[in-house]
């Protein structure tokens, strides 16, 4: 649909009656301004995910919040210090506040949105400690579709994260989930970023610290993945680490 401006309005990803999405593009838009817009990222996510229900509406807009910032920094458009930065200004907003419950039974933005990114990357760190750092998230997102959990398909959630788990030779989906569904989850932000090496500077920037105990890990998060780049015009080509 097109709108006044040089913006992506917002979008919406539906799975019937087929994949699609619908997205509201400003008329004057420019190819460097959609390289640096983090709408359609986020909503292409969500074709990677089978519909699991409103109830579990954490899960799908959480990953797609957690996972743009990934992609965006191995697609190359985006620096890992700004992505790093905003995660460290906004993962608080998905803390539970006095009252809420678990992120099946708490459904306000924040803990909707920042929640379920929260859930998404203590998974990451969680999976990547397991298995020293040789899988992640994404090698749990990918074993998802491969068993055919995209947005077309209705599966419960303890489905999609049994087949993750399974893509990563770990319990920690399923683990995390009995964990944090019924009950409200508190994550030490603070301890997670300075054991990641995030440091705040306070001026709303992040600087890295390369020595901290899973450095090591924070870099693989973004590192562009051993298939390389899909390179722009060029459909399914990877070229490996340009």
């Amino acid at each position: 649909q097109p709108t006044d401006g040089e913006r992506v309005g917002g979008g919406t990803t539906y799975g019937q009656p087929r994949p699609h999405i619908r997205i509201r593009l400003g008329r004057d838009a420019t190819e460097e301004g959609l390289k640096s817009d983090w709408v359609l990222v986020h909503e292409m996510t969500h074709l990677a995910l089978p519909d699991v229900g409103p109830e579990h509406a954490w899960l799908s807009e959480g990953l797609a919040t957690y996972v743009e910032g990934v992609e965006r920094v191995q697609a190359g458009n985006r620096a890992q210090t700004d992505v790093w930065a905003e995660d460290v200004r906004s993962m608080p907003r998905g803390l539970p506040e006095p009252g809420d419950q678990g992120l099946d039974q708490t459904h306000t933005w924040g803990r909707t949105y920042w929640g379920g990114a929260q859930f998404c990357l203590l998974a990451d760190v969680t999976i990547r400690e397991q298995t020293h750092n040789k899988k992640g998230l994404q090698d749990a997102l990918r074993a998802i579709v491969r068993a055919g959990g995209a947005i077309d398909q209705d599966w419960p959630i303890e489905k999609a994260f049994a087949a993750g788990d399974a893509g990563t030779g770990t319990h920690v989906l399923e683990d995390q989930y009995r964990r944090m569904a019924t009950a409200p989850v508190t994550i030490d932000l603070d301890a997670l970023w300075k054991k990641l090496g995030i440091i705040p500077t306070g001026d709303d920037q992040v600087r890295f610290d390369n020595t901290a105990p899973d450095a090591a890990i924070r870099v693989a998060i973004t590192a562009l993945p051993a298939t390389g780049r899909i390179a722009p015009n060029q459909h399914a080509t990877a070229i490996a680490n340009p």
